[in-house]
């Protein structure tokens, strides 16, 4: 079985990473040849949860999922021809499906390649945003919301008084960073595997409020009457005017929040904001939020170590080699493989900026000496 069969089980199965689903979603929508042989997956996946010995599986498939077998509602087996002919109608529907829609999706859906930075409008839409390149971006009526410049999407304060929020969300690929100047003046950017979403304009009755799932850093622009409030994996961070650094991706327990200048309260979303429950940092502090025990901890930071991705640099101090695993995956947009256990709980302190993934691996293997193969983007370490 190759390893984008296996990521498509792992997909079907809800058992994927993050980048994993991205990877297959991307996959499946790139051609029509795609599609079909994801539905013919599932199907096979579908019909394997039947009766995995009597469906006419490929080899290669048997035993990937351990599923009960069903029964009628009197408790017994069901025929095996019955579940024979299930798995083939679920085939058979399947593949039947993609040929109605490739007629309509061959012409609509568009071509995303893997390493897209992507922008999401309000009706669905989605745009690819080429590094370096310029293009405006409009509304379904035409008017022009904002416009490209280079590595930076610049948001206009048109001015007019709005009754209704209309979002746009952002997404970083691997390997990638962008900037966002939102129509507040907020300054915004982006690291690698990094979504936000944010109102196009912000209603002057209202708080300024995004949503992030990733890595940023704010230059947040000064209003003493409407907060600005980013909303991430079950905490906000609620400020006036201020710069910090906020890491949430999905994968980590914790998130962080540092701050640069200025102040910011962070506090559990499902709480109405009051001083009194919430944490208070002060410049050269970082609040770390556990998110499984919904804990807050303030302590001083070392300010570079949450800061320097902005220049291009990973600096590592005394971290698990666990730990390290994601963050080389996000810079380099690499897969990494780690089947030595022991290596996880290995401490290293290193500063990488220019160097290659390669370059990486051998400044490990003077702490830990290590066997890995580096295969174009996969690194695999035995």
């Amino acid at each position: 079985m190759t390893m984008l069969d296996q990521k498509i089980y792992k997909y079907l199965r809800g058992t994927a990473t993050s980048k994993e689903e991205k990877e297959v979603q991307e996959w499946i929508v790139s051609s029509d040849q795609n599609a079909k042989r994801f539905l013919e997956i599932k199907a096979k996946y579908v019909a394997s949860t039947l009766d995995a010995t009597d469906v006419g599986l490929d080899a290669s498939f048997q035993g990937i999922v351990n599923a009960k077998k069903p029964s009628s509602r009197n408790g017994r087996r069901l025929p095996l021809a019955i579940l024979k002919s299930a798995a083939i109608l679920a085939i058979l529907v399947g593949l039947g499906f993609i040929f109605r829609n490739t007629i309509v999706d061959s012409r609509t859906a568009p071509v995303i390649p893997g390493d897209a930075i992507i922008l999401q409008l309000e009706n669905g839409n989605i745009e690819v945003i080429s590094e370096g390149g310029e293009a405006k971006v409009v509304d379904s009526e035409g008017n022009v919301l904002g416009a490209q410049q280079g590595a930076q999407l610049v948001y206009k304060n048109n001015g007019t008084s709005q009754e209704e929020i209309t979002y746009n969300t952002l997404t970083v690929p691997y390997g990638k960073r962008f900037d966002l100047l939102l129509s507040d003046g907020t300054q915004i950017t982006l690291n690698s595997g990094t979504s936000l979403k944010y109102p196009v304009q912000f209603l002057k009755t209202k708080n300024r409020q995004v949503f992030l799932d990733g890595e940023a850093f704010f230059n947040v622009a000064k209003d003493s009457v409407n907060p600005f409030i980013v909303n991430t994996n079950g905490l906000n961070v609620r400020v006036l005017g201020t710069k910090f650094n906020l890491s949430s991706y999905p994968e980590d327990q914790y998130v962080n929040t540092t701050l640069l200048e200025g102040s910011v309260s962070v506090y559990n979303k499902q709480d109405t904001f009051d001083s009194s429950n919430a944490s208070l940092l002060e410049p050269g502090f970082k609040a770390e939020w556990n998110k499984y025990n919904k804990q807050i901890s303030v302590e001083e930071a070392d300010i570079a170590m949450h800061t320097d991705w902005l220049n291009g640099k990973i600096i590592l101090r005394h971290v698990p080699f666990k730990n390290i695993v994601k963050k080389l995956e996000r810079h380099y947009n690499v897969e990494i493989v780690n089947n030595n256990p022991e290596l996880d709980e290995e401490l290293f302190t290193a500063s990488f900026d220019v160097e290659t993934i390669d370059q990486v691996f051998k400044t490990f293997n003077l702490t830990y000496e290590m066997e890995y193969k580096i295969n174009d983007r996969q690194i695999i370490i035995n």
